[in-house]
């Protein structure tokens, strides 16, 4: 795409170190600006797919970009390609100059060329998201955030960390559900967890009778609190959606002084639900002819709504 002033292209390969100054000059290079590890990690060896990224360019100058993440969806009958709208920086000699929403729009163009059935999700802010309003986004839903009290006084975050990243991970696998779920097989947690470098997760295996449970977690410090926020659970080398009672008043004792967060596909009584602070997840249909999927049909985890 090109308008009278600037180009828009899709990023090559050879354009991360540009990227990657770009990001620094915006947010300063301690302010959350990716390295080019992080963004390779992130965007070129996702098992979900290579990201779309494109750029804006002023000549030989990089003034813009926008990144849209990619999550495989499946369920008993068929597979989405998700896209996930995450990185975007625009150069500050060239902000309001409608650079973000030319990037945004030219991106979804050039997805509509691609036959595949897919959507778009995200979970924009309260000041971003009239933006995204705008440009054809709408209102999903919530997902329910429930959090329970963590009483115990002998988490060993370390030990845990330790136990993830030396889990051999190969003996995954995949079930589909009758929800749509995110492919999450052996390459995708190896992928997510262990190979990521910006943020550190912790495992707690649970025996249940004759099952084993591995609650893959981030502690992350909230104020004066700890919160172990579960992003995924593994049931016998499977991804699962919802947990007995029984895992949970087990976990009531298996992390340090806190609070546990997740999101399981049943209530339970003795959390409380947070419907109000739990992120808005809002949709985009790519193509006027795609399925408006419900947000009922999704089973979602923390662990994809996470932000990294």
């Amino acid at each position: 795409m090109k308008d009278n002033q600037f180009v828009y292209q899709w990023a090559e390969p050879t354009d991360v170190n540009q990227i990657v100054t770009l990001f620094e000059l915006c947010l300063g290079a301690d302010g959350g600006a990716p390295t080019v590890t992080f963004w390779n990690w992130k965007h070129h060896q996702n098992p979900g797919g290579i990201s779309p990224v494109i750029l804006a360019w002023d000549g030989d100058k990089l003034i813009g970009i926008r990144a849209f993440m990619c999550f495989k969806f499946h369920n008993k009958k068929e597979v989405y390609k998700a896209y996930r709208p995450v990185d975007t920086a625009t150069h500050p000699d060239y902000q309001g100059k409608g650079i973000f929403r030319n990037l945004t729009m030219s991106l979804i163009d050039d997805l509509k060329k691609i036959d595949e059935k897919a959507f778009i999700f995200n979970t924009p802010n309260s000041l971003s998201k009239p933006g995204y309003i705008k440009m054809g986004w709408k209102e999903w839903g919530k997902p329910v955030i429930q959090i329970m009290p963590s009483l115990s006084l002998f988490g060993n975050f370390k030990k845990d960390q330790a136990k993830l990243l030396a889990h051999d991970f190969s003996g995954i696998t995949v079930t589909a559900t009758d929800s749509l779920t995110v492919y999450k097989d052996a390459v995708y947690y190896q992928w997510r967890y262990q190979q990521i470098s910006i943020q550190s997760y912790g495992m707690k295996e649970l025996v249940i009778g004759a099952d084993t449970y591995r609650i893959l977690y981030r502690q992350k410090k909230i104020k004066f609190l700890n919160e172990f926020r579960i992003c995924d659970i593994i049931k016998n080398n499977t991804s699962c959606q919802e947990v007995p009672v029984a895992v949970f008043v087990k976990l009531f004792f298996a992390f340090g002084a806190g609070f546990v967060s997740f999101i399981n596909k049943s209530t339970l009584s003795f959390t409380v639900k947070l419907l109000k602070k739990s992120p808005m997840v809002t949709f985009r249909k790519i193509n006027d002819q795609d399925a408006d999927l419900p947000f009922t049909a999704i089973d979602w985890s923390i662990g994809e709504l996470e932000l990294f």
